[in-house]
């Protein structure tokens, strides 16, 4: 479980650090756009951003449910054992 929730926070970063990524790419050529092609982006852009920010909210959920899930494991093992101590 550990390795699950270590799992969504590298992809976390991965994906956060691809999207600067490509905004650093197309930062460089946008000033080239025309007016319609240039809004058209920063309106398509909007939307990707919330969707992106939706995905690591999720992905941060997951890893605290995992977190949480794991922690619960290790507690119950442990009262477990206790039982047969």
């Amino acid at each position: 479980m550990q390795q699950a929730e270590q799992l969504f926070q590298s992809k976390q970063r991965e994906m956060s650090q691809r999207l600067d990524e490509l905004e650093g790419d197309l930062q460089s050529g946008l000033s080239k756009w025309e007016d319609d092609a240039r809004d058209a982006y920063f309106n398509a852009k909007k939307k990707w951003d919330k969707a992106a920010r939706e995905l690591a909210k999720c992905i941060e959920t997951f890893s605290k449910n995992v977190s949480g899930a794991r922690q619960n494991y290790q507690k119950a093992e442990q009262a477990n054992t206790q039982l047969w101590a």
